[in-house]
């Protein structure tokens, strides 16, 4: 996968539609709480924080991402542990925030751009892929760690994100196709014999992916 792209970036690339723009139908109103949970796996895998029973506990706030700062000084905050669905939801909340500067990342590198638009009295900005050959490679890589699957930890921890994002129909277009992906994706979650480290990360991961599909299936039924 493109290497120096962050796991947040990384999901929001995958949900852009190559060719017109903005996020593809079945990932619109998951991508806002997937970010969400991306930003968290980060926070995670820098040893930021730790989870235990769903819930998050700050291990350190030193960091050198904005971003990541921002989250956690509102963590570190709390007077004890919060479940990770709730932190989700609180973050929520400064999502216009957040939602920018993921996009601003990957408009520092070239890969979208943010096109204006305008109907009546609204105004919004719909990202555009810059650098397809890069979003290509992108979903090619990701395709075939779900079909052979893979040892890394990061990319175990953004594959357990797909499904909840609803991106398996935009990578998937067939259904048989996307049923074997499905299939995998499960497999590999399950029975993927890793490393403690990794297995923990699935661990935690899945945690976050569950309270994510949670979450946006509830918006989206209330919408």
């Amino acid at each position: 996968m493109e290497p120096n792209l962050p796991l947040a970036q990384k999901l929001y690339f995958l949900g852009i539609h190559p060719e017109k723009g903005g996020i593809v139908y079945r990932s619109h109103t998951a991508m806002d709480y997937v970010l969400l949970g991306g930003l968290l796996m980060e926070l995670y895998l820098s040893k930021n924080i730790r989870f235990e029973q769903k819930r998050i506990v700050v291990l350190s706030g030193t960091t050198e991402n904005p971003l990541h700062r921002f989250m956690l000084d509102k963590m570190s905050n709390a007077k004890s542990p919060k479940r990770i669905s709730r932190w989700i939801n609180k973050f929520y909340y400064s999502l216009n925030y957040i939602r920018g500067e993921v996009r601003q990342g990957l408009v520092d590198r070239r890969l979208i751009k943010m096109e204006p638009k305008r109907f009546l009295i609204f105004k919004w900005e719909k990202p555009i892929v810059l650098n397809k050959q890069v979003l290509y490679k992108l979903v090619d890589q990701v395709k075939d760690d779900i079909m052979n699957g893979t040892g890394s930890e990061e990319e175990i921890i953004m594959l357990s994100f797909i499904e909840p994002a609803g991106l398996l129909y935009r990578l998937f277009p067939d259904k048989y196709q996307r049923k074997t992906a499905r299939t995998r994706l499960k497999e590999m979650m399950v029975s993927n014999r890793v490393s403690k480290a990794v297995a923990d990360a699935i661990s935690a991961s899945q945690a976050v992916a569950a309270s994510v599909a949670v979450t946006a299936a509830t918006a989206s039924t209330t919408a």
